[in-house]
This record gives structure tokens, sequence and C-alpha cells, in this order.
């Protein structure tokens, strides 16, 4: 299965509600895998907040701060769900990802791609400690 192919499979089992195309690519192939969502461009200018951001040539060309900066600004303004492709050139490498949050979801290695995909929701499990069960009793608390 190609790099195409797992992208669009992977659109489908996400289905979300808005997307934002990083690129003309993404853009394209976000209209013809999902007809019924709204699929906005990226723009200079703010747009409203998608259920996920989709760039399949935006990390081309760039350096590794201008794609760090680039990711960032897509996961604070744009989107809390992001997937990108990744080619062989690029700037970043999977340690890079990883430290930004990103996961590897598929890889295609006859066109030496990745695609690394963000969830703000699932990035980082909650430690045990971060219950109720360590929490301050206000009850016991003699005046």
């Amino acid at each position: 299965m190609n790099w195409r192919d797992q992208l669009q499979a992977r659109l489908l089992e996400i289905q979300p509600e808005s997307v934002r195309a990083l690129d003309a690519a993404a853009y394209q192939l976000s209209t013809e895998v999902l007809p019924d969502t709204p699929v906005h461009r990226q723009e200079n200018s703010p747009g409203p907040a998608c259920a996920l951001a989709l760039g399949i040539d935006v990390l081309n060309g760039l350096d590794v701060q201008q794609a760090q900066h680039l990711i960032s600004q897509t996961r604070l303004y744009v989107a809390p769900r992001i997937l990108l492709a990744a080619r062989e050139n690029c700037a970043l490498d999977e340690a890079m990802f990883r430290a930004l949050g990103f996961s590897l979801c598929a890889t295609d290695a006859t066109e030496n791609l990745r695609i690394y995909e963000y969830d703000l929701a699932t990035y980082k499990t909650v430690p045990d400690w971060l219950n109720a069960r360590f929490w301050a009793h206000p009850e016991r608390w003699e005046p």
C-alpha cells in the first residue's frame, strides 16, 4: 500500500468535521477523500479553527527552525490534530517529530515517505498520580 492510500485510509478513519489543507496537494486529496467535509486552504490570514490540519508538501524546502515554527503555529492556532507527510529530504528527522509530540503512523519505503500524526487528546498519557486519590481533602482541615 503506498503512502497516498495510507493517508486516504487514515482520513476516512478519522472523519474530521473540518480540514485545513496546508498546501495544494493536501487540498486536492482532502476534497477527493472527504467530499462532504468543509476544507479550508491555508492562507496568511487566520481562518477558522479546524478539526484536522493536513500537510503533504508543506515541509518541502523548509529548514528545521521554519518547520518547527510551522508545526507550532498549526498546533496552537489551526487544529488540535495534524497529519503530515515527510519526504526523505525533510529537515526534521524521526526523533524531532517525536519530540514535537508526533507519532509515526505509516511509511512508504519505495518513495521514502513517512506520515506523522499529532493528536492533542492522546499525545501524552495521564500519569497515575494525577487523580483525585492524591488531592487534598478540605473536609479534613481543622480551623
